[in-house]
């Protein structure tokens, strides 16, 4: 039984004026109720898919401006590199290009707007319109454009990176894409009943509009008929007010539309949901209430109790629960559902939003754990990378030095390693690098960072590891010479390496610390006299205090 008919049954049972004063009250508190769950529902599912279009952009700024600040890259933009080299980073982009479906262009420009990168053919300047796109972007370091129309008609995105150099801007990193990333963002809305989703550029253009089930290419009403809507539009400051919602009419029926803007871009989200559906309840309660005034009698506070316990306290409570999941942001908080009716299916619809958003939530957070992790180590090795290691570095001389404990440091440079790639090939180089990264980890039980192309910083802690340092070094000695075959065949090739190490004694420096940037000269200082001293060999300086070598 809906609570139309319970009402109806009850009224006719009671027959009271009270009924009729308690019935206006309770819409008023009914409707006003609705509208905050509305308001509440549309800011949670805005706010997700708005940090969806944020996180996007941070990938792709983090991307571009990785790619824009390698050396390669900075070379093209001053204009020193030779025709292969540009060739091979032409290449790189379009590898990029071909591995994104929602990419269409990935292109690199200097100052003058000269193109010295693209993956595809490029002119020598960049199309006309680059300057006004720029402007556009301001002191932002990152900028997504608002609608382009491309040469074969199709709209399109530019997102784009500045690159500097010493404070100067030294170029531009430019990618084209196409709307099929913000059309999914659609088709994965959980919307209420009636709901659309609009994406609009600074421009009022359409990037995605619909339902989940059905796309919009265009506004399906005029702009005389929504000259409300315009006009309410219009006078929102959306500086001053990023986020927010505002109501109108179009074709005599109420609306609200909930808008936030999105990082990096002028475009606004946009979800409106017609209110009359949600409100026609109280029309009705109205002209009951007025049918009823002739028919007055007693037993209000019965029929006041019911109502409020079976519409008011229900919509108080998804409203609360909506509230508190938005300031906590804990997504595990679930409305209570104790009825089959119509409120019933509300709360169980409002959890079914709230479980969908809380598990993209746990996804985004799995997703900024990898793009971390990557982050960290090198790309071929998968070991540390230079900046990281050095950081652990830091870390553990600071630990050490807290704990007044011993440790060491190793830096390791593979003697002749050019001579080794121009000769077997740089696939065999390649598995030189892996298999002297498992055999550093292995022999030293310590942290493993590559810090250049055949050079190695090891972070051995382990105090048995630290004592007995030299035998570790002839351990690693031994087996890099002896342990290596490439990888298909039945050659093994000898590695010689230059290892300096550094040993450092906390519990005799009195308090006093050390850099990281000190402990890896002194670690490479050692190497380079093994290296001068006829390289293949290890060198071992005690810090503090007199040296000890062993080579």
């Amino acid at each position: 039984m809906n609570i139309r008919t319970s009402m109806y049954r009850i009224v006719f049972l009671m027959i009271a004026l009270p009924f009729l004063l308690f019935s206006l009250i309770t819409t008023y508190i009914y409707s006003s109720g609705l509208q905050n769950a509305l308001i509440e529902s549309l800011h949670v599912v805005a706010t997700t898919h708005v940090t969806e279009m944020t996180d996007f952009c941070e990938q792709q700024k983090d991307y571009m401006t990785m790619i824009g600040t390698m050396d390669i890259s900075r070379a093209a933009m001053k204009g020193s590199l030779d025709k292969d080299l540009c060739m091979y980073l032409d290449n790189m982009l379009y590898s990029r290009v071909e591995s994104l479906s929602y990419l269409n262009t990935f292109a690199l420009i200097d100052s003058d707007y000269r193109v010295v990168a693209c993956s595809e053919e490029h002119s020598t300047f960049a199309n006309d319109g680059i300057d006004s796109l720029i402007k556009s972007m301001g002191d932002q370091d990152f900028f997504f454009s608002d609608i382009l129309i491309d040469g074969q008609g199709n709209k399109t995105l530019v997102a784009i990176a500045r690159i500097d150099e010493q404070g100067e801007t030294l170029g531009y990193s430019l990618m084209e894409i196409n709307l099929d990333f913000y059309e999914g963002i659609r088709e994965r809305a959980e919307l209420w009943n009636d709901a659309t989703f609009y994406l609009l550029d600074g421009r009022q253009q359409i990037i995605s509009a619909g339902t989940s089930e059905e796309g919009r290419d265009n506004f399906v009403t005029s702009a005389a008929e929504r000259k409300d809507y315009i006009k309410n539009y219009e006078s929102i400051d959306f500086v001053k007010n990023p986020q927010g919602y505002f109501q109108y009419k179009v074709g005599g029926k109420d609306y609200i539309t909930y808008y936030s803007n999105v990082k990096y871009t002028h475009w606004l989200v946009l979800l409106t949901v017609s209110m009359d559906n949600y409100l026609s309840q109280k029309y009705v309660y109205y002209i009951l209430a007025f049918f009823m005034i002739s028919l007055c009698t007693i037993l209000a506070f019965r029929i006041g109790s019911f109502v409020s316990k079976r519409i008011v306290h229900p919509i108080k409570s998804i409203s609360s629960t909506l509230t508190d999941i938005r300031e906590s942001q804990d997504y595990s908080l679930r409305v209570s559902v104790e009825r089959k009716d119509e409120i019933g299916r509300l709360a169980v619809e409002v959890n079914n939003l709230i479980d969908y958003i809380e598990t993209e939530n746990l996804y985004k957070a799995q997703q900024r754990r990898l793009l971390q992790q990557k982050a960290e180590q090198d790309a071929l090795t998968k070991v540390l990378n230079k900046e990281r290691i050095s950081q652990y570095l830091q870390e553990a001389l600071d630990r050490h030095c807290s704990e007044n404990t011993e440790m060491a440091v190793l830096f390791l440079d593979i003697d002749d390693f050019k001579i080794f790639n121009d000769k077997y090939g740089h696939h065999v180089g390649d598995q030189v690098l892996l298999f002297l990264t498992s055999l550093l980890t292995r022999e030293s039980e310590g942290t493993v960072g590559r810090v250049g192309g055949d050079e190695f910083l090891v972070i051995i802690e382990k105090p048995d590891n630290v004592r007995s340092l030299d035998q570790c070094l002839r351990q690693i000695e031994e087996k890099a010479g002896s342990s290596f075959v490439i990888r298909g065949s039945d050659c093994c090739l000898p590695i010689y390496c230059c290892i300096g190490a550094v040993r450092i004694d906390f519990a005799v420096m009195e308090g006093e610390t050390l850099s990281a940037e000190k402990a890896i000269g002194l670690a490479d200082s050692a190497m380079y006299r093994v290296k001068n001293n006829g390289k293949n060999g290890h060198l071992i300086l005690e810090y503090p205090g007199s040296e000890t070598a062993n080579t």
